[in-house]
């Protein structure tokens, strides 16, 4: 490589290790740089990298989406049993996983407090009316 390149890529990796606020919108699958004050809306501290990695996340929960609103128009089909709602609660996980991870002081707070993470792994389908 010549020192133009040598250059470029060195822009790129210091780029890509800037860590920068985002606000993400789980419900609306969205990552911004500017505050909506939204009420979803949680604060992150990222790199490029890590916001490619949850945009990724938000993309595939979308498609996940489409199956379990495929199966809420059968009405004797329960959610409980399904496995596109085994995979869509997967895929919540990593997002807020993710989230948590790269979250701020503020956000890694309001998860713990909502404990979102514990909810989402036991969806209390052990308790009477579920079987």
């Amino acid at each position: 490589m010549d020192n133009q390149t040598d250059k470029y890529y060195d822009s790129q990796e210091r780029h890509s290790s800037v860590r920068e606020t985002y606000y993400v919108s789980v419900s609306a699958g969205t990552i911004t740089k500017e505050e909506n004050h939204t009420t979803d809306q949680l604060s992150l501290f990222a790199t490029d990298r890590e916001i490619d990695q949850l945009m990724a996340l938000l993309a595939k929960r979308s498609q996940t989406d489409d199956l379990t609103s495929l199966r809420g128009i059968i009405p004797y089909k329960s959610a409980d049993h399904d496995p596109a709602t085994d995979k869509y609660n997967e895929q919540m996980l990593d997002i807020y996983r993710t989230i948590f991870r790269i979250g701020t002081e503020e956000t890694r707070r309001h998860l713990i407090h909502m404990d979102i993470l514990n909810v989402l792994k036991d969806p209390d389908t052990h308790l009477p009316g579920y079987h």
